[in-house]
């Protein structure tokens, strides 16, 4: 997609991690937008979820191996890193990461596409962050439509955004970026999966302490039941970083 300086890439279980810390992807954003290249900019935030799925799905992990950047969205990454010796400097939240881009495209005046979710989630995340984020204009679309429907790239293309955050869970985030990207010109990608449902009020983010103690995955099953079927990826992971490292 988009020529970006050699950062050096961490392989955790075949998917190749951005050795980059919050601050230097600040920056990369920032310069990607002075560069006036054409190019559009594709971020991947993952997490073992994604790393466990991208394992089995060969396709879905040569989609996401040619992003731009694949940064480390969850602990177990950072640890799997360490664990492999090729150390990530630091993680890198997906959820923080779209909140330094509103940050940089509130200075910049730029647009804000946001995509995904229900209605009326994305609609109160919209009208929340247009309050936090003033000098932001932005537009949505709920996320429950067929990939291929043409009917909402024209109407995000009608708006013409600088960044198009798409909460729509993996794989589905990525695979509509993959095959829509390339009807824009110098727009940000990124999968955000439900960072949209917490700036929209209606989910709390984990409180601090947890966030301190790299135990927000265990906050998220707490509050929601539903996710413990998800969590099945986190053992197998874990497991599947050890049998590498042995191999090693």
């Amino acid at each position: 997609m988009n020529e970006h300086k050699q950062v050096q890439k961490v392989d955790v279980l075949s998917v190749l991690f951005d050795n980059v810390t919050m601050s230097e992807m600040k920056e990369n954003i920032t310069s990607f937008f002075k560069s006036q290249l054409l190019d559009n900019l594709f971020i991947v935030t993952a997490n073992p979820e994604i790393v466990d799925y991208a394992q089995q799905d060969t396709t879905y992990r040569h989609l996401i191996n040619s992003a731009d950047y694949v940064v480390a969205d969850g602990t177990g990454v950072v640890m799997a890193s360490k664990l492999l010796q090729t150390p990530l400097k630091e993680r890198v939240p997906g959820i923080e990461l779209m909140e330094t881009c509103l940050h940089i495209a509130n200075e910049q005046h730029q647009k804000v596409f946001l995509l995904g979710a229900e209605n009326e989630i994305v609609k109160a995340a919209y009208i929340r962050l247009s309050e936090k984020f003033p000098e932001v204009a932005f537009d949505f679309h709920h996320g429950f439509f067929d990939l291929s429907d043409e009917m909402v790239v024209q109407q995000i293309k009608s708006f013409n955004p600088d960044y198009i955050f798409i909460g729509m869970g993996y794989p589905r985030q990525e695979l509509w970026i993959e095959r829509h990207a390339n009807q824009f010109e110098q727009t940000m990608f990124m999968g955000v999966g439900g960072s949209l449902e917490v700036f929209s009020g209606m989910k709390k983010r984990a409180p601090k302490l947890f966030r301190t103690l790299n135990l927000e995955w265990v906050y998220r099953v707490i509050i929601d039941w539903k996710r413990i079927g998800r969590t099945k990826a986190i053992p197998k992971f874990i497991f599947n970083v050890f049998k590498a490292k042995f191999k090693k």
